[in-house]
């Protein structure tokens, strides 16, 4: 019987092969302690070494810009950026004036930037060490001369085992040839998974003690639907698992018969498919699936992964580069939304013993104005190359709305007067992620120009329940009618105010509550590119006069397992 494990999916799909096992570059790092009169000399070779990264890697951002997308490319400008940083180049300075050669004081500013990262609660800020380790992996083997791994030469089908795979080394993979990657670490936001995506390659990670359990050359499969992992798979589990990976594609190819409808029930109520973006790295993504808008660009990436804030420029320059690729496609900005689970680590700010209920998105921003207005020029700046509408996240109060509304106006009208041009007006809408503000929505939607409900935030605030902690989790309810109610409420108070209500989160996903939120009488769904397509599909294939039925009977169900029994019995599921 072939043992089975189970990782964690990074990349969907199901790849199976010949087993090619990837070690690092062999590098050794001598202590050799310096005598002063070589201070220079290791100076001048670490100065070296940098010249030369920055050769490599605008050689491998061009190479995957080439057949890649921009968000695997731009994984290069940020670990070019990292090697111009003057705090990094200080750190592996002084290292060498306290009489550390240069690899080794490469070596000891690394790991202090790798512990920053490895402390952080975000997953995605987690995942930034492994940049770190690449990037002086680079300059030590630079400083010795030495050959990093170079997984380009892979010329047969193989899938890929590895302890972890740096960005550099999987921007080198060809999916002509690489069935699938398999690593003991890695998250589904590290920079590799991204890549992996981009390539269509399935990848799994958290495959345990695996490298002691194969050889290279052995048989296996992987299935980035489950994150499982097959070893010594017989015959008749390879044939299986080509048949799922064929109806897989043939599913796959029925989709794009959607590509170009309208998204309407068979009753003919149309709503509106959005796609969530990190960034300009996004838009091919969003274009491949046919969404019919942005309904949430995430700005804190832009924050992320590097050492300062970006310059009003740097923003100017990815909000248009969305806006403009949209045309008269509505697109969605959220100001930058930190706090809670997503940190900063260079604005140093202090430590809260509950972050999730403390000085997080709007908060922040109203009381760091100089960070709040930078973006805001930034985005009336671009408002000039497409349809932009501003979004307020964590909003509680109309108090807080009307601030940051004041905001937005102030600087609109600032760039007006300096430039002698009037713009079109900026919508200002709000992400409702608490009870609070779901509960005051009516009075809200006098003010505000639409609402979208963060789904993921409004179940943790109303339940009570961290959404990140396993303790809890099965008080994080989606299908609770406290929950139902709530975004009931908000999708009311839209409507009575003519205003229009989105939702983003992984309820705008999820079939079942995807027929709520239909019943409901929800405008909008924003979500992952890749969603779009079956989404459309299943609402083409369901009446609203159906779904609002269900709807009115769920919210006088008495708990979430009431609800779900009640929708799988109305949608056929039982």
């Amino acid at each position: 019987m072939p043992e089975i494990i189970t990782g964690l999916k990074l990349s969907e799909g199901i790849g199976f092969g010949s087993i090619f096992i990837s070690t690092e570059a062999d590098i050794e790092i001598s202590e050799r302690e310096i005598e002063a009169a070589e201070i220079d000399a290791e100076i001048s070779s670490y100065k070296d070494s940098i010249q030369q990264a920055h050769i490599q890697l605008r050689k491998l951002r061009e190479n995957v810009g080439e057949h890649l997308d921009e968000d695997s490319a731009a994984i290069f400008d940020a670990h070019i950026m990292m090697l111009d940083d003057p705090g990094f180049n200080e750190h592996i300075i002084n290292h060498i004036n306290n009489l550390n050669n240069a690899e080794q004081a490469i070596q000891l500013a690394g790991e202090v930037y790798i512990t920053k990262f490895e402390s952080l609660d975000s997953e995605y800020m987690k995942a930034r060490a492994l940049d770190v380790k690449d990037i002086c992996m680079r300059l030590i083997a630079n400083v010795q001369g030495v050959q990093l791994t170079d997984l380009s030469r892979v010329d047969e089908p193989v899938v890929v085992v590895a302890e972890e795979l740096t960005p550099s080394a999987s921007a080198q993979l060809d999916s002509k040839y690489v069935r699938g990657i398999i690593t003991v670490k890695g998250g589904i936001t590290s920079h590799s998974a991204i890549i992996a995506r981009s390539l269509n390659i399935p990848a799994v990670s958290g495959a345990g003690d695996i490298l002691s359990k194969v050889n290279h050359g052995d048989d296996i499969i992987l299935d980035g639907f489950t994150g499982d992992i097959v070893l010594a798979p017989t015959e008749i589990e390879m044939a299986a698992y080509s048949e799922k990976k064929k109806a897989q594609e043939q599913r796959e190819e029925k989709l794009k018969d959607y590509i170009g409808k309208e998204t309407k029930t068979l009753d003919g109520i149309n709503i509106s498919l959005y796609a969530n973006i990190k960034g300009p790295e996004d838009v091919k993504d969003v274009s491949d699936n046919d969404a019919e808008g942005i309904g949430l660009y995430r700005t804190e990436f832009l924050y992320m992964n590097r050492m300062n804030l970006p310059s009003e420029e740097e923003q100017y320059k990815a909000y248009k580069a969305v806006l403009s690729s949209q045309g008269d496609k509505p697109v969605i900005i959220r100001t930058l939304d930190i706090g809670g689970d997503k940190e900063l680590s260079y604005l140093n700010l202090p430590k809260e013993s509950n972050p999730f209920l403390g000085e997080r998105s709007i908060r922040f921003l109203l009381k760091n104005e100089e960070i709040f207005k930078t973006q805001l020029r930034a985005l009336v700046r671009a408002s000039e190359h497409g349809n932009l509408k501003v979004m307020f996240p964590m909003v509680t109060t109309i108090d807080e709305f009307n601030r940051a509304k004041a905001l937005l106006v102030e600087e609109k009208e600032r760039y007006e007067t300096e430039n002698s041009k009037t713009l079109n007006d900026i919508a200002a809408g709000i992400m409702v992620e608490t009870p609070s503000a779901a509960m005051i929505s009516d009075q809200l939607a006098k003010h505000v120009d639409f609402f979208s409900i963060g789904s993921n935030d409004l179940i943790q605030y109303t339940m009570a329940a961290d959404r990140l902690n396993e303790q809890v989790s099965d008080l994080y309810q989606p299908y609770h009618p406290s929950v139902l109610g709530l975004i009931k409420k908000v999708i009311d108070s839209g409507r009575n105010n003519d205003k229009w209500v989105g939702i983003c989160g992984e309820m705008a996903c999820d079939h079942k509550s995807i027929a709520l939120l239909t019943g409901f009488g929800i405008d909008e769904l924003s979500v992952s590119p890749g969603n779009i397509l079956g989404i459309r599909e299943y609402i083409s294939n369901i009446k609203k006069t159906d779904m609002e039925q269900l709807s009115e009977q769920v919210l006088t169900c008495d708990s979430a397992e009431d609800v779900l029994y009640l929708i799988e019995e109305h949608l056929n599921l039982t």
